[in-house]
């Protein structure tokens, strides 16, 4: 395996932590938050320039159904990705606090909506590369050919981690966060930080499952 790919999926896996990270706002505190988010874009960058062959191939492809699926996708989460770079600069304390910008209290729900959206559509992302990532780990792991009982551990896995993805949602309450709707309820760190990190987890599984089973139900061409 090339180690420049090894390098850019540990990147991605970056990437998708810091997401994770920036999410706790409240036990960051906002200097962390903003640094985190930086190095977060700064990974993206990394990661745009990594794959700028696919720029190319936008136009491509879009009567294959699985294909046009996961470029919808891809550019949804591009477009995401730029307006939670500009809601940040906008709403910034520290890092760009010398921008002659102001922020408000829409500003920052419109940070939050987008910063779940990005959540969603990571957790999809992911989804559209599962055969890969299941490659990887039979690679890993030394494990070669097909056995039901293996197929039937991952389909049990697969449908705890719906379950479990689709009970944080309405733990998180993500919907009041993508309808901008203000809450006064706020996430105790002090005494379930693990718990936090663990549905938000969830929900990137369902929205990969979710995915992965879509593009897997499309005809190839």
């Amino acid at each position: 395996m090339r180690p420049l790919f090894l390098f850019c999926l540990f990147l991605d896996l970056m990437a998708a932590c810091l997401l994770l990270a920036a999410l706790a706002y409240d036990w960051l505190g906002n200097a962390a938050h903003e640094a985190i988010g930086t190095v977060l874009f700064l990974l993206l960058i990394a990661h745009g320039i990594f794959n700028r062959r696919w720029y190319g191939t936008i136009a491509k492809g879009w009567r294959e159904p699985r294909r046009a699926v996961a470029k919808t996708i891809t550019l949804f989460l591009l477009m995401t990705m730029l307006a939670l770079g500009v809601t940040s600069a906008i709403i910034s304390q520290a890092v760009f606090s010398f921008l002659p910008l102001t922020s408000t209290p829409t500003s920052r729900q419109i940070h939050a909506l987008v910063a779940y959206l990005a959540l969603l559509t990571v957790g999809a992302h992911l989804g559209l590369h599962g055969p890969m990532i299941m490659g990887l780990v039979r690679r890993w792991s030394g494990v070669a050919g097909n056995s039901k009982l293996r197929t039937f551990a991952l389909c049990a896995m697969a449908a705890v981690i719906a379950a479990y993805g689709i009970h944080s949602l309405h733990v998180v309450d993500v919907m009041s966060k993508l309808f901008m709707r203000t809450t006064l309820e706020f996430w105790d760190f002090e005494t379930s930080t693990p718990a936090f990190f663990l549905h938000h987890v969830a929900i990137v599984g369902l929205c990969a499952l979710l995915s992965y089973c879509l593009v897997k139900l499309l005809p190839k061409a």
